[in-house]
């Protein structure tokens, strides 16, 4: 062999050799997972070992001990020798079956409830006593309903279709104002407005007291005093109407008939206009108040002057226009014409149209609704309970569902009042439907019990029974599962049995694996022993080739 080919053989060899090192490791590791399998496998075999099952207990109607899976069912199914049991949520429900639970919500009252059970007299045998009507509180609150929609349409006799305006011209008193003051009022619509004064003076009349002198303040607190001159020294009373202007007085400036200057838009605007303008001076401000027929209260809002102020204001207007700066066009004479228009309205009458109105009302009585012939009470049929330990089972969850009441939360009891209470703490109902596929199932009971999802109460009979439950003699008490004597523990067979099997098959499993595993390590280990033979051969070979050489070249 030359040296070039051993040279290829020996590496050859060598790659061999590598190989087989690493599957042998290979190997080794899997033989090692192989024991972490078999603990695995002994873990769950010995936690099967340490299952359990609940069991609930109970007795048949001879007294034989009956023993079950523990379930909702199982719990809450009526028995003639059972405990009575509920499920608690964490809400504090009491959870049902979707049968009590249908049989609740199509019951009105506690009867109704017990008879979907069977425990009540046939019917035609109970005790006919006297009832509130239930049909009567829906034909009132019917007949109440029509009644206030008629109510609604009476015909109102201040409507102002009852109501027609008379003229003021019709108006004897506004005939005299008119007369008594037509010399002052042409003097004033020319210029000479202090004439016009006397007529304010003559509105004022009545409030003069025995001094002869009245003083006033105007809406902006300025004082002002008439005195009689005004009245004695007037055309009004040389002409003799000053009786006629008396009689008016009385009528417009009246405290007992309070009447109000004219309503004017465009007044209203044009002193929001002023008193909101920042660049107003103070004196426009002023003027603006002193002629308007509006005020602007302490919220900022316009409001009608009384007439009696809108005479104050006008009086002093006249007498100090010089110094607020005002001329008789247009102020003064604007001032004359709103006046005129507030003399037209404080007299302006309406008649009331009675025929109209007593017309429409004899209309409106015809279509009274009558009121609904409804009897007050019925007679009702009252069922005893037959079953008194069955009857009693299904009275005690009829109040832990419904609360206190016979009648069922939020309907109407025989006063018509709504029903109130039956709600948990946090406010939700007292119950809550487990679905049957729950109810049923021993291992969600078993595994809620065991993680708090859920707790038991019992019903233990006590006296005095615990205010508010509406029970006689008895009270939903919370108890510890685990105290209960009709729950006991036993081990799990089935699961035992599985476990064995399940691990009894992985130890062959692994046994079997184990004794590959060691047939491919000593055939890995015989061809390692051959494969370094043959190593140490060849390498043999190689090393005295080149000594030969070497020596051949020295």
């Amino acid at each position: 062999m030359g040296l070039s080919a051993s040279q290829a053989r020996l590496l050859s060899i060598t790659s061999r050799l590598s190989d087989n090192e690493l599957r042998s490791q290979t190997i080794t590791t899997a033989k090692m997972s192989l024991a972490n399998r078999t603990t695995e496998a002994s873990a769950e075999y010995m936690d099967a070992l340490s299952s359990t099952n609940l069991l609930f207990t109970t007795y048949d109607g001879s007294g034989n001990k009956v023993t079950e899976k523990l379930t909702g069912t199982s719990l809450s199914l009526y028995g003639p020798l059972k405990n009575q049991y509920g499920i608690i949520n964490q809400n504090g429900q009491i959870l049902v079956s979707e049968l009590d639970a249908t049989n609740y919500e199509n019951s009105n009252n506690l009867q109704e409830f017990l008879d979907k059970y069977g425990v009540l007299q046939p019917e035609g045998e109970g005790e006919m006593v006297e009832v509130k009507n239930p049909e009567y509180d829906v034909a009132w609150d019917e007949y109440n309903k029509v009644y206030d929609e008629w109510k609604s349409k009476e015909p109102n006799k201040y409507d102002e279709k009852y109501w027609e305006e008379q003229s003021n011209y019709d108006n004897e008193l506004y005939r005299k104002f008119k007369a008594a003051s037509a010399p002052c009022y042409v003097k004033a619509e020319k210029g000479d407005m202090y004439c016009y004064r006397h007529v304010l003076a003559h509105l004022l009349y009545s409030e003069f007291d025995d001094t002869g002198s009245k003083n006033y303040t105007t809406i902006l607190n300025a004082p002002i005093t008439i005195d009689t001159g005004f009245i004695f020294g007037s055309n009004i009373n040389s002409n003799g109407n000053t009786p006629d202007m008396l009689v008016v007085s009385e009528e417009v400036c009246s405290d007992e008939n309070i009447i109000y200057a004219a309503e004017n838009e465009e007044m209203k605007q044009k002193l929001l206009d002023v008193m909101n303008d920042p660049n107003a001076t103070e004196q426009e401000k002023f003027n603006v108040q002193m002629t308007n027929n509006y005020y602007l209260d302490e919220n900022g809002d316009p409001q009608l002057k009384k007439l009696t102020q809108k005479i104050v204001d006008m009086f002093y207007t006249i007498t100090y226009a010089s110094d607020m700066g005002l001329q008789f066009q247009p102020d003064l004479y604007d001032l004359l014409m709103s006046f005129e228009q507030d003399m037209e309205q404080a007299f302006k009458k309406k008649v009331f149209k009675e025929d109209l109105y007593e017309s429409d009302r004899d209309a409106w009585l015809e279509q009274e609704p009558e009121k609904p012939d409804v009897p007050y009470y019925v007679e009702e049929e009252v069922r005893k309970i037959v079953d008194k330990d069955k009857g009693q089972w299904y009275v005690n969850l009829w109040h832990r569902m419904n609360g206190e009441s016979d009648i069922k939360v939020g309907t109407a009891d025989e006063e018509g009042n709504i029903v109130q209470g039956g709600k948990t703490e946090g406010g939700l109902p007292m119950y809550k439907v487990l679905e049957d596929g729950l109810m049923n199932s021993s291992e969600w009971l078993q595994y809620a019990l065991n993680n708090g999802t859920v707790t038991l109460e019992r019903v233990d009979f006590t006296d005095p029974t615990e205010e508010g439950t509406g029970l006689a003699d008895c009270t939903w008490t919370s108890i510890v599962w685990t105290s209960s004597s009709d729950i006991t523990e036993e081990e799990n067979e089935a699961a035992v049995a599985a476990a064995e099997v399940k691990y009894e098959q992985a130890l062959r499993d692994i046994e079997s694996k184990d004794k590959q595993y060691d047939n491919q390590l000593k055939i890995l280990d015989t061809e390692h022993n051959a494969l370094q033979t043959e190593y140490d051969s060849v390498k043999s070979v190689i090393e005295k080739t080149i000594e030969r050489n070497l020596k051949l070249y020295s």
